[in-house]
C-alpha cells in the first residue's frame, strides 16, 4: 500500500490491565487475569496516548490461551494503526519475547507524526530488540533486514520531527509579518495603553516561539503545540488587521477560546 508503513517494536512491559467485553470492545481493567484478558504492552499503550483525537480502538483478533497474542486496530481521524502482537522468541514465555508488528495507515506527515511521539514516549530506540537475531524472521516478512528496519524507524522519526520545526519556522515568519504591522500601527496610534499591550503580548509570543524550539529539541510534540497555540493566540491580539477587541479593552466581551498550559493524560493502566 503506497499510503503505508510497517515496522515492529520491541514491548518492554505488559500486564492483565486491560480486558475485551462481550461486544468486543477493548476497556481497562480492575481485576486479575480471568476470560477476556489482554496483556496490551508499554508500545500499543504509548501510541493510544499519543494520538491527538479520541481513537477508535477495535479489537480485530481477541487473545486466546495467549493473552498477548492479539490484533488490534486504532483510528484516529484520518491515520489508521493495526498492531499485531506475536511473540517472536523462547515461545511466549517472557515478555521481552514479544514485538508488535505496526501497521500505520494514512497520509505520510501523520505516519511520521505518529512515529515520531511513539518513539518519543518510548524513551528507547524500539527497534533495539532483546534478541535481534530471532527478529530477522519477522523482519524480513516486513522486507527488511536489522539495519533497513532501524533506518526505516529513524528516517520516520526524522520527518516527524522536521514537521514540527517547519510548524515552528511558519509561526517565526507569521510573528515576523504582525511586527511589521504593529510597528507601522504604533507609528499612527494615539491610545497608548493599547499600544503597550500589544508589545507585551508580542514579547510573550517571541517567548513561547521559544518554548516551542526547546520542546522540539527535548522531542516533546504535546509541549511545541501548545507553546505554538500560545503564540498564535497572543499573535492574534498583536495584529493590527485584526479587529476583534484587545484582552481588557471592552466590557462585557468574554473570549471564546482558550489556551491551556497543560493537558491531562488518560492512563489506560
Amino acid at each position: 500500500m503506497p499510503n503505508s508503513l510497517r515496522i515492529a517494536a520491541q514491548v518492554v512491559r505488559a500486564g492483565p490491565h486491560h480486558e475485551v467485553d462481550a461486544e468486543g470492545r477493548l476497556r481497562p481493567r480492575k481485576g486479575g487475569k480471568g476470560a477476556g484478558v489482554v496483556y496490551l504492552g508499554n508500545v500499543a499503550t504509548a501510541l493510544i496516548h499519543g494520538l491527538q483525537e479520541a481513537a477508535t480502538l477495535t479489537m480485530i483478533r481477541p487473545p486466546k490461551f495467549d493473552e498477548q497474542r492479539w490484533e488490534l486496530e486504532v483510528k484516529a481521524g484520518d491515520l489508521t494503526v493495526r498492531i499485531h502482537s506475536r511473540p517472536y522468541w523462547g515461545f511466549g514465555l517472557f515478555t521481552k519475547g514479544y514485538l508488535n508488528v505496526l501497521e500505520f495507515s494514512g497520509s505520510e506527515a501523520l505516519r511520521d507524526r505518529a512515529v515520531f511521539d511513539l518513539a518519543a514516549a518510548l524513551g528507547r530506540p524500539p527497534w533495539a530488540f532483546a534478541w535481534p537475531a530471532a527478529s530477522d524472521r519477522i523482519l524480513k516478512r516486513l522486507g527488511f533486514d536489522r539495519s533497513a528496519h532501524a533506518k526505516a524507524w529513524k528516517d520516520g522519526i526524522q520527518r516527524g520531527r522536521d514537521g514540527l520545526r517547519d510548524d515552528i519556522r511558519t509561526m517565526e515568519e507569521r510573528r515576523e509579518t504582525v511586527a511589521k504591522r504593529l510597528h507601522a500601527w504604533l507609528d499612527n496610534v494615539g491610545d497608548e495603553p493599547t499600544a503597550t499591550h500589544r508589545q507585551h503580548r508580542l514579547m510573550e509570543a517571541d517567548e513561547d516561539i521559544e518554548q516551542s524550539r526547546k520542546a522540539l529539541n527535548e522531542d516533546h510534540a504535546p509541549g511545541v503545540e501548545r507553546a505554538l497555540a500560545r503564540a498564535e493566540a497572543a499573535l492574534i491580539e498583536v495584529d493590527p488587521l485584526d479587529d476583534a477587541p484587545v484582552a481588557g479593552q471592552s466590557e462585557g466581551v468574554t473570549s471564546v477560546l482558550t489556551v491551556e498550559d497543560d493537558l491531562d493524560v488518560v492512563d489506560l493502566t
